[in-house]
């Protein structure tokens, strides 16, 4: 069934916009509304028809800094796009990249780790937050936003939804401008580095604790594995787990070497870059590297180098489990 209206809608979709495209290879660039079965992917650029009776998700991509939009082969489209094509009170939810977010330009980190020989030191930290990226993508989400708006979508049929750092800029947005749209859904949120109490951590922990409240639907992982200080659920709900609004939605560990969902094993590629507890080597005041923090217990590094990693849950089919989850949260604010 789920497959018949994929391809009816898209049948409609096909005779109303000028470039949609089988999405096979290359970059998806700009803004895109993304319609998947789990196999195929279509890529529609332009307006969308009956605006006023679309909830469109816009997705916003990770990183520090976006280089590029996004690749057809990525799994995400593939799986979060079979959203799309979902009648919600009599609505249709589609899912839509956010193909902008590299205009903000920012630092990744390199750059200010050769300027400075060494990185996690004061200097390494000052020359980030001179440039850093996440503030400035407020004001790339308000423009797409406003475009929305503008074509006929009301801001209140109106989601954002993002990964890793993606993840932290939306809930930061729906926290300093609860008015340009309905509601978050971020998925496994951490922007970081990887020392705790830094700068960076402590500046991105206080501003969401500051606010009154963030209407959110959260999903987080105890087997994060990304090398952010302690980025996983457990940690992520002692920082923010108080705020109002925010619902969480904890994802599985390990079993074994593999995360399994509903009795199916995910397939994950991506191993865990971290997860286990590092020290700061005594009497270092920079690193060069971020191998040179020291392992407290060498044999669960080893173990836990082996695993997969549940920040990259969301690109695999066994995240479709959840996908009931974001529809009736989304139909809980309609």
């Amino acid at each position: 069934m789920k497959k018949i209206l994929f391809i009816s809608a898209f049948i409609v979709l096909i005779t109303t916009f000028s470039h949609a495209r089988d999405c096979k290879s290359g970059q998806i660039k700009g803004d895109a509304f993304i319609y998947s079965d789990g196999k195929k992917v279509k890529v529609i650029k332009g307006d969308i028809p009956d605006p006023a009776n679309k909830i469109i998700m816009i997705y916003n991509r990770g990183g520090w800094a976006v280089k590029q939009s996004g690749e057809c082969k990525d799994f995400l489209p593939k799986q979060l796009g079979q959203l799309s094509g979902t009648m919600i009170k009599g609505k249709e939810l589609v899912f839509m990249l956010n193909g902008n977010l590299h205009k903000v330009g920012g630092e990744d980190g390199y750059g200010c780790a050769w300027k400075f020989k060494g990185a996690f030191h004061q200097p390494w930290y000052d020359c980030i937050l001179e440039n850093w990226a996440i503030p400035k993508r407020v004001n790339v989400n308000k423009e797409l936003i406003d475009k929305l708006v503008s074509k006929g979508t009301p801001r209140n049929q109106i989601f954002m939804s993002g990964q890793s750092c993606g993840g932290i800029d939306t809930l930061r947005h729906k926290g300093l401008h609860p008015e340009d749209f309905n509601a978050t859904i971020s998925f496994m949120p951490n922007c970081w580095d990887r020392k705790p109490d830094t700068p960076l951590r402590k500046m991105q922990i206080d501003e969401l604790k500051s606010f009154k409240r963030i209407d959110a639907l959260v999903f987080h992982s105890p087997v994060d594995g990304e090398g952010d200080w302690h980025s996983n659920s457990v940690w992520m709900k002692k920082d923010l787990g108080n705020i109002p609004g925010i619902q969480w939605i904890d994802t599985p560990g390990h079993t074994g070497k593999n995360i399994v969902v509903n009795g199916k094993k995910c397939g994950i590629k991506e191993k865990m870059k971290g997860g286990w507890e590092e020290a700061w080597p005594e009497g270092k005041k920079k690193l060069r590297s971020d191998k040179k923090f020291v392992k407290v217990d060498k044999k669960l590094y080893k173990e836990m180098k082996k695993k997969v990693a549940g920040h990259q849950l969301i690109s695999y089919s066994c995240f479709k489990y959840y996908h009931p989850e974001i529809i009736k949260f989304i139909e809980s604010k309609i």
